[in-house]
């Protein structure tokens, strides 16, 4: 038999090495109503521009071409940069005191655009590199090879 010492002693040890419980992952269901979506910075924003940011993002759709709301997208996809972005710009916007029907008629203009084609360049240094042409082109293309 189990003492109530002995697991009461077990849980001390547990939680002085360092274990944690799993952390608790947001239902993606529940994108409509949920206050915090991941990965989207309220701290800034009054109780009232929450809750406008909240509208926005249940209201307007994601540019990514997922076919979602951009809180839809946040809830069900975290790693899509094009939902992070949008949803930090309407942030932003409600920090710079802009209304939220600004802010919509700008999200309409974007998402009339289409989806990004491409994300944001990567930096990859190529100093001391074998190349090819102008060292100021306007585009370096890099090729990884191996050749074993």
């Amino acid at each position: 038999m189990i003492s109530l010492g002995r697991v009461a002693a077990s849980c001390l040890c547990f939680l002085v090495l360092g274990g944690s419980t799993p952390a608790q992952t947001p239902d993606p269901s529940s994108w409509s109503t949920a206050s915090e979506l991941p990965a989207v910075d309220q701290s800034a924003l009054s109780a009232a521009q929450k809750q406008a940011l909240l509208n926005v993002l249940r209201t307007k759709s994601c540019n990514c071409g997922c076919g979602m709301k951009i809180a839809e997208c946040r809830m069900k996809d975290p790693k899509c940069g094009s939902s992070r972005g949008l949803a930090a710009k309407v942030a932003q916007e409600l920090r710079e005191g802009k209304s939220s029907d600004a802010i919509g008629a700008g999200l309409d203009k974007l998402l009339k655009e289409g989806p990004p084609l491409l994300g944001d360049p990567v930096r990859i240094p190529i100093d001391g590199a074998p190349s090819k042409g102008p060292a100021n082109a306007k585009i370096t293309l890099v090729e990884f090879s191996d050749f074993q």
